[in-house]
């Protein structure tokens, strides 16, 4: 047998795992940037168990869909940052025309006919929420019941909307559906131990707490490691 054809599994298993390195790279990076954006009601968390898998809630604070509290999760693609658009199921039942009445999933193709190697996952969150917020006539449906009557019945359509809002409300404080550290809970609240928190987020911080730490490991917008913006 030649020194070549032992080599062979070594190397396979070396490039598998820069693989795997440079994957996790790229979803950290991912975070980050989406950390740095202005997403506002909206937070999303990687699993611990699954880099891939990624949950998150989404805060309604206008449009007909104000008060809801909507649970999803997005898996990205196993080739990620390559492949498709990340997949955006809802775990909260939505009356909503891009939104599939049985298994949840968010019709992507709407906001992104083709997903791109430029394409981020903090758009991806941008595009969730517009979509509670401003509704186009023109897209395209995967529940047809909530796009006919949006057209056609807009007074029962606001309706069947008031009461999936109310649903998820009523389901805000409801066990986690996954086994995860990470999967986002809530508490009702409580006044001797969260009043104290609050205020301490309300006290202005101190000049020193302020300062910054130093350079950031990965320059915003950008996926470089170990990078800083350019001096002018």
């Amino acid at each position: 047998m030649s020194a070549k054809m032992i080599d062979r599994p070594i190397v396979w298993q070396i490039n598998k795992q820069h693989a795997i390195f440079s994957q996790e790279y790229n979803i950290l990076s991912e975070y980050k940037m989406l950390c740095s954006q202005d997403l506002k009601g909206i937070y999303v968390i990687p699993s611990a168990l699954n880099a891939l898998l990624w949950f998150g809630v989404q805060f309604i604070r206008q449009g007909i869909y104000k008060g809801g509290v909507f649970r999803f999760t997005i898996t990205l693609p196993p080739n990620f940052p390559l492949g498709d658009c990340p997949k955006v199921v809802f775990e909260t039942q939505i009356f909503h025309p891009l939104i599939n009445p049985e298994s949840g999933e968010l019709c992507t193709s709407w906001g992104f006919p083709e997903w791109r190697r430029n394409n981020r996952i903090w758009q991806l969150l941008q595009y969730i929420t517009k979509i509670f917020i401003k509704l186009d006539t023109k897209m395209t449906s995967v529940n047809e019941e909530a796009s006919c009557l949006h057209e056609n019945n807009f007074e029962a359509f606001q309706d069947r909307v008031k009461a999936c809002v109310k649903e998820s409300v009523n389901q805000v404080f409801n066990p986690p559906t996954m086994d995860d550290p990470h999967y986002i809970t809530f508490n009702p609240y409580v006044k001797e131990v969260h009043d104290p928190i609050k205020q301490e987020i309300y006290e202005p911080k101190d000049e020193e707490e302020n300062k910054p730490l130093g350079l950031s490991w990965v320059q915003p917008g950008s996926l470089q490691p170990f990078s800083k913006p350019e001096a002018r």
